[in-house]
């Protein structure tokens, strides 16, 4: 993911990761659209370990459940709703008065949001299977 000054609340991502992740082979399996604002938010699960694992998490854990959302949504496009959408490429961009992020899967699915803010949400550890 490239840096973008319009992202509130980077301090987790950098803590963890010391600089913006790169999303590419992670997998998004939740999209909430919202009226209100409006709001876009993707949960994307990712296999990429932090180079700084918090004290507080557990010693084992499969993935990190990446909550992102982006604010004041002025246009957005997706197409081809997949089982699995794997990024292959996520790119942001600024501009004078918003940001505009484009994710690719390797797949067919694709989203193009332009909006006001990105807000990271949520990092959360979790398993893939196990009892």
């Amino acid at each position: 993911m490239n840096a973008s000054h319009r992202i509130l609340n980077p301090q987790a991502l950098l803590s963890l990761y010391g600089e913006f992740p790169h999303l590419n082979d992670s997998e998004i399996i939740e999209i909430l659209l919202k009226r209100d604002e409006p709001k876009v938010s993707l949960k994307i699960m990712t296999n990429k370990k932090p180079k700084n694992t918090p004290a507080k998490w557990p010693q084992s854990y499969d993935v990190i459940y990446l909550g992102i959302s982006f604010i004041g949504v002025k246009k957005m496009t997706a197409s081809s709703w997949e089982h699995a959408n794997i990024v292959d490429q996520f790119s942001i961009r600024d501009s004078e008065d918003s940001v505009s992020v484009r994710i690719s899967c390797k797949k067919d699915f694709s989203i193009f949001i332009d909006c006001d803010w990105i807000s990271v949400d949520s990092l959360v550890p979790g398993t893939i299977g196990g009892p």
